[in-house]
């Protein structure tokens, strides 16, 4: 029990070829509870340093075989050996000695003969800075190991994330064949045909998501790379419209367009530009009430871009908000109850990823009398 609470006091090496001096130093660090190590020349310290490190080396100069100099160099060429305290033991006349001791790798000075004061003193303040050193490095570790292995969790459940998404393509293709196969048979009854339109846009849907996934991980991975080309706006949203007649009509919506000039073309990857709009119109679907518009405008900057906005007329985006509804899986309401804006969280992400990756811009305003309008800026093609 005593060794123990000496150890965590303090070990304390004293190198020095006087007996004399080894003992009275002894003694002053001994009847202070410090557990303590002698060694009489420069050979043998390093042999005990290296098998006991030390957290204090109390260490002569001038001795036989291996001065204090080299002793302390070679200390600190050890595994760990920057970590105890070497304090040189010097007398009055050795002071013009200080620059090699401090370039050997000393940490600080005590003038013989040696006072008990301020030995216990200096030894005290070492021992402490030693313990609070190894305290924050422990700290350290600890932190460094766990936030690395919280890393390599996330990357696993990422890459999980992407091997499942993946692998739902094929299903998803084969869904969506077969429901605009049904469509197209003109002898099917009207609640067959009602079915066919909602499971078609029910797998509609689940491709956007599964392509969300997959963008927002190529994103993160740095390989969303657009291959862009001059596409009409005009063109691609009436496409699109024609696409989502019947969602339109099941919630007794409208979509109406403005177009400040006709053919205003954006530079943009012609897939990513139609997910954005595509996602941008689910989302205004989702919080339009029924029997209202939904309104996609677009125009000229003064600076020659083009500005297009979605607006719906529902309950609207709190401004606190408008950052936040951006990143990944952030719900404004953690229910979805009528009213409320609640999504997966994955649509306005990747609607943010697919207009930065164009050097483009994305915000959220108020509509007129009410709603949200998600306005986007892409560069004009030229």
């Amino acid at each position: 029990m005593l060794a123990e609470q000496r150890d965590r006091i303090g070990q304390i090496l004293v190198v020095d070829d006087n007996l004399q001096n080894r003992m009275l130093v002894e003694a002053h660090l001994a009847a202070a509870g410090y557990a303590v190590t002698l060694a009489e020349d420069g050979e043998q310290a390093v042999e005990m340093f290296v098998r006991n490190m030390p957290d204090v080396v109390l260490l002569d100069v001038v001795m036989p075989k291996m001065d204090g100099f080299e002793a302390c160099r070679r200390m600190r060429a050890v595994r760990h050996g920057a970590e105890a305290a070497i304090v040189f033991l010097t007398a009055l006349s050795e002071m013009g000695a200080h620059q090699d001791a401090m370039q050997a790798g000393a940490d600080d000075f005590l003038t013989k003969p040696i006072n008990r004061t301020e030995l216990l003193m200096r030894v005290r303040s070492l021992v402490w800075m030693k313990r609070l050193k190894e305290g924050l490095r422990n700290g350290y570790d600890l932190i460094r190991s766990q936030r690395e292995a919280l890393f390599v969790a996330q990357r696993q459940k990422e890459e999980t994330i992407t091997y499942i998404v993946h692998d739902l393509q094929n299903p998803l293709a084969s869904i969506l064949a077969n429901a605009e196969f049904l469509i197209g048979q003109e002898a099917l009854s009207p609640e067959l045909r009602d079915a066919s339109h909602d499971m078609l846009e029910a797998s509609r849907a689940m491709q956007r998501m599964v392509q969300n996934l997959l963008d927002i991980s190529r994103s993160e991975d740095g390989a969303l790379l657009p291959s862009t080309q001059a596409i009409d706006l005009a063109e691609m949203v009436k496409a699109i419209g024609v696409e989502m007649t019947y969602r339109l009509a099941e919630k007794k919506l409208r979509l109406e367009t403005a177009f400040e000039v006709d053919g205003i073309k954006v530079n943009a990857d012609p897939d990513l530009l139609r997910r954005l709009i595509e996602n941008l119109l689910d989302n205004a679907f989702k919080y339009s009430p029924q029997n209202a518009a939904v309104e996609i405008s677009a125009r000229l900057s003064d600076d020659d871009a083009v500005e297009f906005r979605v607006v719906d007329h529902g309950i609207g985006v709190p401004e606190e908000m408008r950052e936040q509804v951006f990143e990944k899986y952030v719900r404004l309401e953690r229910e979805t109850t009528r009213g409320r804006r609640a999504g997966r969280g994955l649509g306005l992400a990747f609607c943010r990823l697919a207009v930065e990756v164009h050097g483009g811009r994305i915000w959220v305003e108020d509509a007129k009398p009410s709603g949200a309008a998600f306005c986007v800026r892409l560069p004009r093609a030229k």
